[in-house]
């Protein structure tokens, strides 16, 4: 499954600088990512929506005990909880159909790989976040992963000395979903 992928710099509301890999989520490549996500590579993520004044940073330690999709909606089944996230085409049912503008709302519309650099610089320039955030119709944000960083350990203390095997998943999304190159390091988008 081929992806067209946008990069661009943006500079955030809080005056980041984030690095954007941007790509069309069509339901068949997201449910594939999140799948591989969720049952290979769970104990890497931190995940949640992450919206002004609300971060929701969830982790597993285990697999999911399910992962189904119905009716547009993913549903992973995590054992005591479980949460939904819309990407694909969404209608409801004969006794509650759900009306189109309703529907174009709540499904995944944007998705991106972002790399995050703090103003001021944390750490000397290095990134304080990879991940891969979900947008619906509306460019609300739906979810967050977090993924490993080679420059915090997991409490979100910097590291005296950056673990780049910590890039492995972020590369791994890059050259088997996205098939962009494996990033190196983190300083090559400064110049």
């Amino acid at each position: 499954m081929k992806v067209d992928v946008l990069h661009r710099q943006e500079t955030g509301v809080d005056g980041s600088r984030q690095c954007v890999w941007e790509f069309h989520p069509e339901r068949e490549f997201l449910e594939t990512l999140l799948r591989d996500l969720f049952e290979n590579h769970y104990g890497s993520l931190t995940f949640g929506p992450c919206i002004q004044g609300a971060v929701f940073e969830c982790r597993v330690k285990s697999p999911p005990r399910k992962i189904s999709y119905l009716d547009g909606y993913l549903t992973v089944d995590l054992g005591d909880w479980h949460f939904h996230l819309c990407i694909g085409e969404h209608r409801g049912d004969a006794q509650n159909p759900c009306p189109p503008e309703l529907a174009q709302w709540r499904r995944c519309a944007r998705a991106m790989l972002l790399r995050i650099y703090q103003n001021p610089p944390v750490a000397g320039h290095a990134p304080v976040s990879y991940s891969l955030a979900l947008l619906n119709g509306r460019d609300e944000q739906m979810v967050t992963f977090y993924l490993p960083n080679p420059f915090f350990d997991e409490y979100y203390r910097v590291l005296e000395t950056p673990e780049w095997g910590k890039l492995a998943l972020w590369n791994h999304i890059r050259t088997d979903y996205l098939g962009l190159e494996a990033d190196p390091g983190p300083f090559e988008d400064l110049a």
